[in-house]
């Protein structure tokens, strides 16, 4: 089985539409969501519409936020979650809202399938724990992560794509043959899918990735899909509750 893994779409329409048809044109089975479908981006409502059809949808820490409140988050984030509250309260017919309020209140914290893990910041603190790069070389941060995980974990949170490996070391697909990771027999890795509405490692492009299960040859495809970044800056612009900063980085990568 194919599974197409997506995270972190902050309400980035364009992005989460090209990365659909990317992954159903690889041959993607089943989709998995991996939290953050909101936040940050104007069309919280529609993307919602879309991960209806994901296999699991994960609770990101925006997700969190929208529902229990966004006390802990800076004043840009929290503005656009409040905005995001407000907007999905009175978007759309009757049938539509309780549709998307059905699965904000339905999230998963982590699903499996068979020894791989699936949540949306770690399995230490599934929500909220940032694991980055830098922390590859945390040997005592990552001892406890590992051990929670029984084979492989998938995580976003951080929008930084890559994989996490038990002897301290991180590697960034570029860094991978064909932008592939294949998967060993026994190991642990912890592998970070990226974000489709909001990369920030540089490169603009939708990230994602399409998980071979096959026991015989498992592995982690990372792909980037290119698409139309400007029509969902310029909605962000055009949005007096959603910072404009958050327009620029999408252009940046950043």
């Amino acid at each position: 089985m194919i599974l197409g893994l997506i995270s972190d779409i902050h309400g980035n329409l364009a992005a989460l539409k090209a990365v659909l048809a990317d992954m159903e044109s690889k041959g993607a089975d089943k989709v998995m969501c991996l939290g953050d479908v909101v936040g940050y981006g104007p069309f919280p409502g529609e993307c919602l519409d879309l991960v209806q059809r994901c296999g699991a949808v994960i609770m990101g820490n925006h997700e969190e936020a929208l529902l229990f409140g966004a006390e802990n988050f800076n004043p840009r984030a929290k503005r656009a979650i409040d905005w995001t509250r407000d907007h999905l309260k009175v978007d759309g017919d009757d049938e539509t809202r309780r549709k998307r309020w059905h699965i904000l209140q339905n999230l998963q914290l982590h699903a499996k399938d068979g020894n791989f893990l699936f949540t949306h910041a770690s399995p230490r603190q599934p929500t909220r724990e940032y694991v980055m790069p830098k922390d590859a070389k945390n040997t005592q941060k990552m001892l406890e992560i590992f051990s929670l995980i029984q084979h492989v974990c998938f995580v976003g949170h951080t929008h930084i794509p890559g994989v996490f490996l038990e002897d301290n070391t991180f590697i960034p697909p570029t860094m991978l043959w064909a932008q592939t990771y294949f998967i060993e027999p026994g190991e642990k890795a912890l592998i970070n899918i990226g974000s489709v509405g909001q990369p920030r490692d540089g490169d603009p492009k939708a990230s994602y990735v399409l998980l071979d299960t096959d026991p015989s040859a498992p592995r982690a495809v990372f792909r980037r899909v290119a698409y139309d970044i400007e029509s969902t800056a310029t909605a962000i612009e055009a949005n007096p509750n959603l910072d404009n900063y958050l327009a620029e980085r999408l252009r940046q990568g950043r």
